[in-house]
Parts: C-alpha cells; structure tokens; sequence
C-alpha cells in the first residue's frame, strides 16, 4: 500500500502509520471476517496499488497507542495472543487484546464515536467477540463474557449534561455473556464466510457478488415529506406510496423527495473501490447503492 502525506505531516506520524497487510496469505483475522467478501479479496489483490493518506489513519495510530499503553500494564490477564485454527483450506486467525483465564472474560479495548453508542451499532463487536470466544474454546479455553471497553474520542461532557440520552461517559462498556448456541452459531459463520472467500478467490474481480448492504454500511433508500419553506423532513418513510399518501393528506404546501441508498464505507472508507465494479456502477448512477 502506498501513503500519501498531503499535509506533509511530521515523518514520525508518517511512520507510525503500518502499511504492512493485516492478513498473511490464507489467513483471515476476526476483523477481516466482518467485511465484505469482495473487499477482502480485491484488498489483497491489488494491494501494493492501494493509497491511503497518512491523515485518514489518524483514529487508528491513537487506536495502536491505546493498545500499547493497555499492553503494557501489568494484572492477572495476558495480552495480546494471538490464535489461530484451521479452517477448509485456509486459517481464522485472531489476536485478543485481554483475556481473564480465572473469570473466562475477554476484553477489547475500542476508540469509537458517540454516535455508534446512540444508534447502538455493535453488531460488528459482538461478530468480533464471538470469532475470538470460538478462537479460544477450539484452543481448549473457557469464555464466560466478552467485553468491549470504548473510549469515546468525540465525546462532550455539555452535551452529557444537557441530554440524558446521550452517553454520559466518555468509557462506554458493551458487553454481553457466551453461551454454547452462540458458539455454534459463530462457528457455522465463520465456516460460511471461509467457503466464500474461499470461492470468490478463483474469480475475477467483476464477477465476486458486491458486499451486502450492512457491509457497504448502507442507508436504505427513503422518501422524505416535506414542506415547502421547510429544509428538514416532515417524515421519512421506506415506501413511495405511503409517502405520497402522507403528503396528500397534509396538504398541497407538501411534497415528496427521494433520498436514494448511500453506500457510507464505499463512498469515505474503503481503499480498494477503484478496483470494484460495483462501486463505479454507483458512481455512474447505475445503482445507488441499494443492492
């Protein structure tokens, strides 16, 4: 992957920034599983043509540096080991940040938005967790809980004081307990995704299936109510003709405009999008990312 650096930042953030693949060949770690298939393959593919500018890693150099700091203080837990199980043709690989051998929890420390705490979005941890929580019962381990300790990097103590619902620290705690069902069904996933990739990597870029909507971090198509002298919706809805509806019943000083599907982590997150067909359809307005 190449770096760029137009800011010309300090060569010591420069270089704090890893360009090594996160991924050895044949590997998949618990955070490659929860992409989309065909940006794990198209990632690896093209690799060494990827560019990235050193100022969009900033989150994750303070990610690498929280981490450190975590690492290196002493308690009754190890840190940072890394697992690994056979999986088809390939390897599931995962390094767990904490782990309790006398109480079966783990822990993973995060840098996140308030905003991923309001929408309560943590169904890529709780994947994440389960992948490691598998990873250490295969290695003859006990997990009890998994638990993901958030540092909130955006986080505002007015703000906490004036709105009850908005996170009213900036450590937020998401954690939920491991049952036998919940490993087999992480297990069952993991298979699944293997055998995916596993099959996309003897096809061509354009023919691997686009990544599914929750992947692409997609907002589904909506038509918003409005009012004429109004900038924000009066309402939003996923069907047209119950929005037409709604807008007659208000009155003629209302209207109905379309907001098509956003692709969020293909249009601001994803570094192989100019090797993927899919997104160039979007982009040419072949799809709006609504697939």
């Amino acid at each position: 992957m190449q770096i760029t650096n137009k800011q010309n930042l300090p060569l010591a953030f420069v270089n704090a920034v890893s360009t090594e693949k996160h991924n050895k060949d044949g590997e998949y770690s618990a955070t490659t599983l929860n992409k989309g298939v065909k940006e794990i393959i198209l990632t690896k593919r093209h690799w060494d043509k990827l560019t990235d500018d050193v100022a969009d890693r900033v989150w994750a150099v303070w990610g690498a540096a929280v981490h450190a700091l975590f690492e290196a203080q002493k308690d009754n837990c190890f840190h940072e080991e890394r697992f690994s199980i056979p999986v088809l043709q390939s390897a599931v690989t995962g390094q767990v940040d904490s782990y309790d051998m006398e109480k079966g929890i783990i822990n993973d420390w995060k840098t996140a938005s308030v905003w991923k705490v309001i929408m309560s979005d943590f169904e890529d941890w709780k994947k994440q967790g389960m992948t490691y929580a598998w990873l250490l019962t295969q290695n003859g381990l006990t997990v009890n809980k998994c638990r993901f300790i958030a540092l909130l990097k955006d986080h505002s103590k007015t703000k906490a004081k004036t709105d009850r619902q908005y996170p009213q620290s900036p450590v937020f705690i998401y954690e939920f307990d491991v049952t036998k069902a919940m490993l087999a069904e992480a297990e069952a996933r993991i298979l699944s995704k293997v055998k995916e990739i596993e099959a996309a990597e003897k096809m061509s870029d354009d023919d691997i299936l686009p990544c599914t909507a929750s992947e692409r971090w997609a907002d589904g198509e909506k038509w918003a109510v409005m009012k004429i002298g109004r900038k924000t919706a009066v309402k939003l809805f996923d069907a047209q003709d119950d929005a037409n509806a709604h807008a007659k019943e208000l009155g003629e000083k209302h209207y109905v405009e379309h907001r098509p599907a956003v692709s969020r982590k293909c249009n601001d997150y994803c570094t192989c999008k100019d090797f993927c067909n899919f997104y160039k359809q979007m982009q040419e307005g072949g799809t709006g990312g609504a697939l």
